[in-house]
Parts: structure tokens; sequence; C-alpha cells
């Protein structure tokens, strides 16, 4: 996984959980959340295509905690196949 995509997930993931912190839910959290979830959604089609499981569940969902549960599976997920374990597996 490219890192800039990575830690770019890292930052907007941050960002959607600020917006879900329980307050009186305005129309500009909203609308950035439907921005962040813009941003989430033009990083996975470059790293997973349309079709991957990743960018549906995200593009189908309304939920901020859905968003970031996808992208903290992919952060978790990318820990894990590093560059050694990819040159191990090979």
């Amino acid at each position: 996984m490219h890192f800039h995509y990575l830690t770019e997930l890292i930052q907007l993931s941050h960002e959607i959980e600020q917006l879900g912190i329980p307050n009186s839910r305005s129309a500009s959290d909203e609308a950035g959340f439907i921005d962040t979830k813009a941003k989430v959604l033009e990083i996975l089609r470059v790293l997973y295509g349309e079709k991957s499981r990743e960018f549906r569940v995200v593009k189908l969902t309304y939920s901020p905690a859905t968003v970031v549960k996808v992208v903290n599976y992919i952060i978790s997920r990318s820990d894990r196949i590093s560059p050694q374990t990819k040159a191990v597996n090979m």
C-alpha cells in the first residue's frame, strides 16, 4: 500500500471520528462527513478499485462509524502486510 494513502486514510479517519462525537449534529457536520467520505472513496478507488468490498461498503453507508471501521480495518491489514512479509511470502 502506498504510504501517502495510508497516512491520508488515518487523517480522514480522525476527521470522521470528530464528526461522530455525540453532540447536536448540524448540517455542517453532515456536509463535512460527505466531503470526507468522498475523499475516502477516492483513495479506495485508487487502492482497490470500485468493485472491492471496502469501496462498496463505504459507498453504500451513511454511518460515520462504519466508515471509520472500514478505514481502521484497512490500516490494521496494511500493518500486517508489510514489505517484509510480502518478501517472505514470495
